[in-house]
């Protein structure tokens, strides 16, 4: 009798386990990008980039947009996302969405309520960018098209990717990692800022995919730099590489010059980065270490690199410049902006506890006064297939 009362209890339970809140494809439409500006009557004006499905499935194909925009005003962000359909017709589905953008003027006021909505929901992964745009809307930004990504937020997607993987001048911040810096003891937010290159009213144009020269193209415009959830100020693109190569940054091209005054140019494909903190004379001393191994790519010089002392000397050019460059941004930051967003102040915590423990709620007015050293070591491996060039025989 036990046997049979199990079975009938398992074919309940089968039976009760059916897709009871399933949805057909064609009953939902995929949110790809969102951008949040502050709104004219109401706190937020949302924006979302939702796929026009039938311009990617062949037969149905006519030559329009590949995404549909949708602005609505209000005060929560959680009310917006479902009345959306007051203007759309299927329901939103989130959990694909690539890029988040926030507005500056937004931003400078602060984004921890809208951050907040974003880590209860259960709507939406924590893979998606969280990036800033500046000096134009952030509705501008998702709705710019592009004719190899007709979808642009899966295009600045994979523009990011591509950054952070060929150059490192993109820092991969997601949700978590900026909401978890946000009560960092020792460390202050940073976000990838995005821009428009052209003309913004002439970027959700379909005809922007019809011409060699766009009239308006996303770019990547360097780094926001904030103090808790409150943005403050900017670095550029040059100087958002040395913000990374203080967290380990492992590949990018450096341009440095060589002795005789020419120019030349290293990739890097290895680095490893190693801070060391101490309190020393009533300030913070931080020392950054970092161990680069290259290849000399270009050169403009005419001297041969066939001899080992020429590789030494390409080698200590290029530590120097690494080193200036890192130290620069970081003094740029003390003096500029006086927030840690390096993360020094998270290093000290865990090298000496009982010190930072006695500082950490004035930490910034430490940093401002930190004592920075950047010592790098420059390893060449190669210098392509030739060692000796043409230029060599040019008057």
């Amino acid at each position: 009798m036990r046997v049979v009362y199990i079975f009938f209890l398992i074919a309940v339970l089968l039976g009760a386990s059916g897709c009871w809140d399933r949805k057909e494809l064609n009953e939902v439409s995929f949110v790809t990008g969102m951008a949040l500006e502050k709104g004219e009557k109401h706190q937020y004006s949302l924006t979302v980039e939702v796929v026009n499905a039938e311009e990617f499935g062949g037969e149905t194909t006519q030559g329009n947009t590949g995404t549909i925009t949708y602005t609505m005003e209000g005060d929560l962000i959680a009310e917006l996302n479902d009345k959306m359909n007051v203007g759309l017709a299927r329901d939103l589905n989130f959990s694909h969405t690539r890029v988040i953008v926030i507005d500056e003027t937004l931003a400078n006021e602060g984004i921890g309520p809208f951050l907040q909505f974003l880590e209860r929901s259960a709507e939406f992964r924590n893979d998606f960018h969280l990036v800033i745009s500046r000096g134009v809307n952030a509705s501008e930004i998702i709705s710019t098209t592009y004719p190899i990504h007709r979808i642009p937020s899966i295009k600045m997607d994979e523009q990011f990717q591509t950054m952070e993987k060929e150059w490192g001048g993109y820092p991969d911040v997601r949700l978590t990692d900026f909401t978890s810096t946000i009560t960092s003891d020792g460390r202050h937010p940073v976000a990838a800022t995005v821009t428009i290159q052209g003309s913004p009213e002439k970027g959700d144009d379909v005809n922007n995919n019809k011409q060699a020269d766009l009239d308006a193209i996303v770019a990547l415009n360097g780094l926001s730099v904030f103090k808790d959830d409150k943005l403050i100020g900017y670095l550029d693109v040059e100087q958002a590489r040395d913000y990374l190569w203080t967290q380990d940054l492992k590949k990018t091209i450096l341009t440095a010059t060589t002795p005789d005054g020419n120019f030349f140019a290293v990739r890097f494909f290895n680095s490893h980065t190693n801070i060391q903190t101490s309190y020393e004379n009533n300030r913070p001393h931080i020392t950054i270490e970092l161990v680069l191994e290259g290849d000399i790519i270009a050169t403009q010089s005419k001297v041969p690199i066939d001899k080992l002392t020429r590789f030494k000397e390409l080698e200590e050019e290029a530590q120097k410049e690494v080193e200036q460059k890192i130290k620069g941004t970081i003094t740029h930051v003390q003096k500029e902006y006086g927030v840690d967003i390096f993360g020094f102040g998270e290093t000290m915590y865990r090298q000496h506890y009982q010190k930072f423990k006695s500082i950490k709620d004035y930490w910034d007015e430490e940093f401002k006064k930190a004592e920075i050293n950047v010592n790098a070591k420059v390893i060449l491996r190669r210098d392509g297939i030739r060692t000796r060039s043409f230029l060599e025989e040019m008057e």
